[in-house]
């Protein structure tokens, strides 16, 4: 059954149940009147578990703490595998070294939250004909972030744009 679809105390219609307690005790098979009698005597309430044709399986527990942990496990579970976003960093042809350390704390920031990085450099007008400086450029950036990233493709070239992606080392 799914978790949204669990029937409780007066929801059970069935006339045997096999009733669980919340420890995994087993209080074997009862009639379902008997089994709400004990639950209102440990004030506690009665889930469905599994349900077959002749037998039902039902857990005493406190349901709201029940419904209370599933919720910080859901909670729990989403934190845990969230993605981190992809962070870019561009860096220019005629950038200083001061603005080069810069783009790198930034970029070490990213990498303490796990973000992957995007590291691009656009050639404008006639720095497209100085292609190799720019590589170097992007290769020492790059080679600035060692300890951080390690580098997921090849630097690319796409008309004018140097593109590299690099990935947090764990």
């Amino acid at each position: 059954m799914s978790n949204k679809k669990r029937l409780v105390n007066d929801e059970i219609r069935t006339h045997n149940v096999q009733v669980i307690t919340d420890e995994g005790e087993n209080l074997w098979e009862m009639t379902l009147k008997e089994a709400k009698q004990l639950a209102s005597e440990r004030e506690l309430d009665l889930m469905e578990i599994w349900k077959n044709w002749n037998i039902t399986i039902v857990k005493l527990l406190d349901y709201w703490k029940f419904l209370y942990r599933q919720k910080k496990q859901e909670q729990k579970n989403k934190q845990k595998w969230k993605n981190p976003d992809l962070k870019t960093i561009r860096i220019t042809f005629k950038m200083s070294d001061h603005d080069m350390q810069t783009r790198v704390k930034q970029a070490k920031k990213f990498a303490s939250n796990w973000h992957p990085l995007k590291v691009t450099l656009m050639l404008r007008w006639r720095e497209n004909h100085y292609a190799w400086l720019a590589m170097e450029k992007m290769e020492t950036f790059i080679w600035l972030l060692e300890e951080e990233y390690k580098l997921d493709w090849t630097i690319k070239k796409n008309w004018n744009t140097f593109i590299a992606m690099l990935k947090v080392k764990k």
